[in-house]
């Protein structure tokens, strides 16, 4: 019986072969998982779909101006936010800004962390839906108590078309509304405002 000899060129060959069908087997293999692990969709709500998440919040894609997917996380249902009055096309407001000043009362006696959270839940979309990718910067709607030199104060009465301001206050309603280019976010509590900035970030990709 006549001996296989295999020459040193036939065995790369092999090789190359093997490595081919084993790589095509993992991509299949991971695309498979991929599938798997791909999220259900939850609910749908004004056309979106929702993915509720393991940490309780609230997920969708967002498909960006340039084309690109952008996953974005809520804290409320969007089933549960009807009881806050809500201002229609409020993204006009500062769709064109350069900048855009985010206020507050420094003398209220709340939960700041609480409010950072409400004011965190709107920034972080601000250079995802305006035209120049504008920025936040933190502002006093009033002097604080010592007064700190190195806040600035802005009110309504210094919100333009380039420069816009969101003003966070506390009052007797959880809602948001405009005067102007000064847009107002409002809760009844910490609680309810960090609820009424959902609210508005939920307007900004187009959902009311």
């Amino acid at each position: 019986m006549r001996k296989l000899k295999l020459k040193a060129s036939d065995f790369i060959t092999f090789l190359v072969i093997f490595i081919l069908v084993t790589s095509i087997f993992g991509l299949y293999a991971n695309r498979t998982d991929n599938k798997q692990q791909a999220p259900e969709v939850s609910f749908f709500y004004d056309d979106v779909a929702f993915y509720e998440q393991s940490d309780g919040f609230f997920g969708i894609y967002l498909m960006r101006s340039d084309g690109q997917v952008q996953p974005i996380s809520f804290r409320i249902d969007p089933r549960t936010m009807n009881d806050i009055a809500l201002e229609p096309h409020l993204n006009k407001k500062i769709r064109n800004a350069t900048k855009i000043y985010t206020a507050y009362n420094p003398n209220l006696d709340i939960s700041y962390a609480k409010v950072a959270i409400a004011v965190g839940e709107v920034t972080r979309l601000l250079p995802i839906i305006t035209v120049n990718r504008a920025v936040s910067k933190g502002v006093f709607s009033e002097d604080s108590d010592p007064i700190n030199p190195d806040i600035p104060i802005r009110t309504c009465d210094d919100a333009t078309l380039e420069y816009p301001l969101i003003l966070f206050d506390i009052g007797d309603e959880n809602k948001v509304n405009s005067d102007g280019y000064c847009i107002s976010v409002i809760g009844k509590d910490e609680d309810d405002l960090i609820r009424s900035a959902d609210r508005l970030g939920y307007s900004f990709v187009g959902i009311n």
